[in-house]
């Protein structure tokens, strides 16, 4: 089991976007990574939500880029693969399984449709 910040490289992905990258090989249900800081009720562009009115600030985990198809899962603070994830992978967790509304609307590179607050309701 793996619970390092050591275990990621910041980098920038194909779309210029910050983006984090495994160092190491995660196997499927590993836990990856645990989302650390004080929670607040204040939802923010950088935020996570971890649980209802809880809203958090990581620095590793704010690079982490949505995706529909992702390899993390976040359950309250823990980020777990989804599946084995290789060295060198990018990692990514679906945002509308975590937020109950989003804070800044974005466009999801997988679909090139906007995503906004709308998109949580449904």
């Amino acid at each position: 089991m793996s619970d390092r910040s050591d275990c990621f490289r910041m980098g920038e992905n194909a779309r210029g976007e910050r983006a984090i990258y495994a160092r190491f090989a995660f196997s499927s249900g590993e836990l990856v990574y645990t989302v650390r800081g004080k929670a607040t009720p204040e939802r923010t562009r950088d935020s996570i939500e971890i649980g209802p009115g809880q809203h958090v600030e990581d620095p590793y985990a704010l690079c982490l880029n949505h995706s529909f198809t992702p390899n993390l899962r976040l359950e309250e603070r823990r980020m777990f693969a989804l599946q084995n994830i290789a060295v060198g992978e990018e990692l990514t967790f679906n945002y509308l399984e975590t937020e109950s509304e989003i804070a800044s609307p974005f466009v999801c590179h997988d679909t090139d449709r906007p995503v906004d607050s709308n998109a949580c309701k449904g």
